[in-house]
């Protein structure tokens, strides 16, 4: 069975959480201050040079934009009042009638209490940022039980990453990066839709050599 070592797992952790960060509402001052593309591309280097190569796009792409500009588009896209070009939830691509806050949602949401944590953001439990920010923590206790030579919760860890990943991500991800693609002509987040469908690709492959 494939696994990453614990330098391997805590990138890809870093990866998960400046992604998750792109998906909620933007502020590009900080975007830029704390380097959030750049950091990005240098750790997908390691993971995915596609995603690597995006990512640098998002970095030049959120210099040439307005910061009033990102919030239109942002809302256009994720958040509304109107009908949304590219919904943020899972249960929207995995449930028949297509709601929010379906069967798919409820389990998402159990999985994260499984794992001792509530969701204290406004939105539904399977928000893309959110799911994002879940695989994220994941990583990070993975790491943190290696480190305590906890192999037994480790192993839980990361069979709990495994069957997130394959059973709730990566089975509407795509589908959701579509939509931004053709949902937008805002340039940073066309470029955030290629990254994270190239990162969660680079994942897949790395899952289907984990079973």
């Amino acid at each position: 069975m494939a696994a990453y070592d614990t330098y391997e797992l805590t990138i890809i952790g870093d990866c998960y959480r400046l992604l998750a960060a792109c998906f909620y509402e933007p502020d590009k001052p900080l975007f830029v201050e704390q380097k959030v593309c750049s950091n990005l591309a240098m750790l997908l280097e390691k993971i995915s040079p596609e995603a690597a190569e995006a990512a640098r796009d998002m970095s030049k792409n959120l210099l040439r934009q307005e910061q009033q500009q990102m919030l239109v588009d942002y809302a256009a896209l994720f958040v509304g009042p109107f009908e949304l070009p590219a919904p943020p939830y899972g249960s929207v691509y995995l449930e028949k009638n297509k709601t929010v806050m379906g069967d798919t949602t409820l389990q998402v949401l159990k999985m994260y209490q499984d794992a001792g944590l509530q969701v204290e953001e406004k939105e539904p439990p399977d928000h893309i940022a959110i799911e994002l920010e879940f695989l994220s923590f994941l990583c990070a206790e993975e790491v943190r039980a290696h480190a305590q030579q906890d192999d037994e919760r480790a192993g839980r860890l990361r069979q709990m990453r495994h069957m997130f990943f394959t059973t709730f991500l990566d089975v509407w991800v795509y589908r959701f990066c579509e939509a931004v693609r053709s949902g937008t002509g805002n340039t940073f987040y066309l470029a955030l839709a290629d990254c994270l469908a190239a990162f969660v690709a680079s994942q897949q492959r790395h899952e289907a050599l984990s079973v």
